[in-house]
């Protein structure tokens, strides 16, 4: 009887762990979008060391308000891989919050992608203190015209 219920306990987990795994992205394929928001205002006070870094790391050589000012707003890093080597295209859409509906797209041309890749995109300046904040985003991989990846937050339609 133990026997017979430790044969079904590993069945089930090894089910669980097979359900759980994600088919290959493909040779290219987005791995993560890690978004970051710099607003206005007093320095965030934490015991957490890397959220103090992060704010002074793109805060870094804006010395004046003016120039922190051109700096507030929303930046992007996508983080994705290529097994093809082939030229891409990675393209952000996204929407803000005084623009409703309207998309706003910004591309940047890979000629030669690595086998690990980091492309940045910033909403910054008076685009971010005209329109607002991001509120919805898409970034895609295009190659030969043809989209080879997508990563989207969970409000973009």
């Amino acid at each position: 009887m133990k026997a017979g219920l430790t044969r079904i306990f590993f069945l089930g987990v090894c089910g669980l762990l097979t359900g759980c795994t994600t088919p290959s992205g493909g040779p290219v394929a987005i791995t993560k979008v890690n978004p970051y928001h710099l607003q206005p205002g007093p320095m965030i006070k934490t015991e957490d060391r890397m959220i103090e870094f992060e704010q002074r790391r793109h805060l870094y050589g804006a010395v004046e308000a003016s120039e922190r000012r051109e700096i507030y707003g929303n930046t992007f890093t996508i983080f994705w891989k290529s097994e093809t080597r082939a030229p891409v295209t990675v393209r952000f859409e996204y929407r803000q919050g005084s623009t409703g509906l309207k998309t706003h797209v910004q591309e940047v041309v890979v000629d030669a992608p690595k086998r690990t890749n980091s492309t940045e995109f910033r909403i910054i300046g008076d685009d971010y203190h005209r329109n607002g904040k991001v509120t919805q985003w898409r970034a895609t991989i295009v190659e030969n015209g043809t989209v080879v990846a997508e990563y989207k937050s969970y409000l973009w339609q």
